[in-house]
């Protein structure tokens, strides 16, 4: 689906990264780990088109991603943002339809298949009570949920997700991740999502991207590439390892 070939990433007076090679395939969820400033989000940005990559290539189902229009691309990539700057005025409903902005067929409201796509993303995430509240009334954990419905609702086949987990509890960080899982598993979507901790990964995820400074990224199956010298390389801090059937747990070492 997505793949990009020796990447470079940087930032106004400063490479971040270069050399990343990686496939985002139909059934794989991916996590992409790394310190602070490695990169991790203009990653993301660069792979959803938002950016231009400062070298490399990417390809969208064998087409380069830079010749598609951005609404065509927004058919079939998603992409869930660390941050979101401004505030939307309506209601949690009206939130979560502009996910179906690029399947509107025109300017005059949308149909009746676009609200139903939007509550069904709403009961997914547990809001469907919420949907005619005001998104502004809403918590942090809230609004993090309304923002994986929204896209939900666009039903894109490749998901970027920067920090998904943030502001959520931990049953609904548990029940986020098995959404993901589910999504690669029994719909063939390509997920690929930052994580800012080694506890998930080894237990959720099929592939991981470890980026680490400079021209040095690690990509590949999850058992292969989640190993504690990788990880306590990546950190620069000593893990104990938990063992599990899906996968390792990886915890700092105090």
């Amino acid at each position: 689906m997505l793949r990009c070939q020796n990447l470079t990433l940087s930032v106004p007076g400063r490479v971040l990264c270069r050399g990343i090679s990686c496939a985002l395939e139909g059934g794989q969820l991916w996590a992409v780990l790394g310190r602070n400033g490695s990169g991790k989000t203009t990653l993301v940005h660069t792979l959803a088109g938002l950016q231009p990559a400062a070298g490399g290539t990417i390809r969208l189902n064998g087409d380069a991603l830079v010749a598609r229009a951005s609404r065509q691309r927004a058919r079939d990539i998603g992409v869930l943002l660390q941050l979101e700057d401004t505030e939307f005025w309506g209601s949690v409903l009206d939130y979560v339809l502009l996910g179906r902005f690029p399947h509107a067929r025109s300017w005059f409201g949308w149909r009746r298949e676009d609200e139903a796509s939007a509550l069904a993303a709403l009961e997914t995430v547990e809001l469907a009570a919420f949907a005619q509240r005001r998104f502004a009334t809403l918590s942090g954990g809230e609004r993090q949920r309304a923002r994986i419905a929204q896209m939900l609702a666009q039903e894109p086949r490749v998901l970027l997700l920067d920090e998904p987990l943030q502001h959520l509890d931990l049953k609904h960080q548990v029940r986020a991740l098995g959404l993901f899982r589910r999504l690669a598993r029994e719909e063939g979507r390509a997920i690929a999502m930052v994580l800012h901790d080694a506890l998930w990964p080894g237990r959720f995820c099929t592939h991981a991207l470890l980026m680490y400074d400079g021209d040095d990224a690690l990509a590949g199956p999850a058992r292969e590439v989640l190993t504690r010298g990788n990880l306590e390389r990546l950190y620069g801090c000593g893990l104990d390892e938990v063992a599990h059937d899906e996968g390792g747990y990886f915890v700092p070492h105090v």
